[in-house]
């Protein structure tokens, strides 16, 4: 695929995941409830697809690119709505991971389910043919 062909598709993929995003927060089941920003969205989704739903601290300073101060801020507002806590880890009490609550999990699941159910809702639109081709392209893109 051609350099300039390759980017326009890799712009159209990025529109069309904010387009979905957006719509998702907007349906009536997800709407109501907290709202949280980008960084506490990305925060609950690495935690979802976490090995026991936790992640240290550092690993989110790298992930995030954020400062200490930004984290520590970030993870209150997290800790406020309930959707993640802080656990220390054996005897060094300055070991600190970062928790998935089950109602953390819950508000990722159903935005998670509402962007999967407005795509879908897209996606009937197309004959199936066209669905197949997507598909199969999705999975080698996963692999």
């Amino acid at each position: 695929m051609e350099r300039a062909i390759r980017q326009e598709t890799a712009e159209m993929l990025t529109e069309l995941l904010f387009r979905f995003y957006s719509a998702g927060q907007r349906q009536p089941r997800v709407s109501a409830g907290p709202k949280v920003h980008t960084h506490a969205f990305h925060v609950l989704y690495l935690l979802a697809h976490a090995h026991e739903k936790r992640l240290s601290l550092s690993f989110l300073l790298t992930e995030l690119q954020v400062t200490k101060q930004q984290l520590s801020k970030l993870l209150n507002e997290l800790e406020d709505l309930g959707f993640a806590e802080r656990v220390r880890t054996g005897r060094d009490r300055r070991n600190v991971l970062l928790q998935l609550t089950e109602a953390g999990e819950r508000y990722f699941v159903e935005r998670e389910q509402a962007v999967a159910d407005r795509i879908a809702a897209f996606l009937d639109k197309y004959p199936p043919e066209k669905t197949d081709i997507l598909h199969e392209l999705l999975i080698q893109l996963f692999v």
